[in-house]
């Protein structure tokens, strides 16, 4: 039973999260029906025992509104932008579903991740531990690997890949290394000063991808979508900025304010003639030399 206790864990708080408010009574209603029921119902003391639990792992508190006996979590808008909880949590509950449905492996389909193990736990340490890591890494660029001592102040999960964002021992300002280009890491004695003006969601506030590029300044980016891929940007939003300013039968505007790098310029170009850039005209005209540059090779 202990091995389920994990993925009973992630059903009480999605089953509660979806729910809003719920009774033990109603939980175990639907716990009856989860692919983890055993037969037996959830008494209220092993619930009240899940539930520090699951405060300790998630730091998720479901409180009990003694009213009307529902249980609810505590704070709602907490959970939800919380992105790195949320994405465990999702990693996790998917992980089980996913578990679940093995004699379903042959028609589930999965897209594949540049495996970042046995790395990722090693960079998590040395962040957690403020220890220099060295590191032998290989950029797309360069036909030999090169050698570092890396300072970790973040990592980001961005296309399917992992980044670590850092400093060198050697040199002044962030670099970011993807992790599927890593030959060899090591944890080193050496300890740094993790600096306490860095904060990798304000790093990363205006901008989207992994890119920062020098000089570039955050501004006003419209984009004219049509309308079949507009539900797809409503549902996904391509920036925490994005905001619809203008909706027509076929067409709506979305307005964002961000830097535009060479990753949105990607994303931009990924929807073809779905997207036009409205503004500014300075990154209208790149998208626009991009198209042109295509043009001439499929012209050719």
């Amino acid at each position: 039973m202990a091995k389920y206790l994990l993925a009973r864990y992630i059903w009480e708080v999605s089953t509660i999260y979806h729910a809003r408010r719920i009774t033990l009574k109603e939980l175990n209603e639907k716990w009856r029906d989860s692919p983890y029921y055993d037969g037996k119902d959830i008494p209220r003391r092993t619930f009240d025992y899940h539930r520090k639990e699951i405060e300790m792992l998630f730091q998720v508190n479901i409180v009990c509104d003694k009213h009307d006996n529902t249980y609810r979590i505590e704070d709602d808008s907490a959970f939800r932008n919380g992105e790195v909880r949320r994405w465990l949590l999702n990693n996790f509950s998917m992980t089980n579903v996913i578990r679940e449905a093995r004699d379903l492996e042959e028609c589930i389909s999965i897209e594949p991740i540049p495996s970042a193990e046995p790395y990722l736990s090693v960079v998590l340490q040395a962040l957690r531990e403020h220890k220099v890591l060295r590191m032998t890494y290989q950029s797309f660029e360069r036909d030999t690997p090169s050698a570092y001592e890396l300072m970790t102040y973040a990592v980001k999960l961005f296309h399917l890949r992992w980044y670590i964002i850092g400093q060198t021992t050697d040199r002044d300002g962030v670099l970011i290394f993807s992790m599927d280009r890593i030959h060899s890491l090591a944890i080193t004695g050496q300890k740094y000063k993790y600096p306490k003006t860095f904060n990798v969601h304000d790093y990363y506030r205006d901008s989207f991808g992994i890119i920062i590029e020098n000089g570039v300044q955050c501004e006003r980016v419209r984009l004219k979508v049509m309308n079949n891929q507009a539900k797809y940007f409503r549902s996904l939003p391509l920036h925490t900025s994005q905001k619809e300013v203008e909706t027509m039968p076929d067409y709506s505007v979305f307005e964002y304010h961000l830097k535009p790098t060479y990753d949105f310029e990607q994303e931009i170009l990924s929807h073809r003639e779905d997207v036009e850039v409205l503004e500014p005209m300075s990154l209208r005209e790149k998208i626009k030399e991009s198209i042109l540059k295509m043009a001439i090779i499929y012209n050719d």
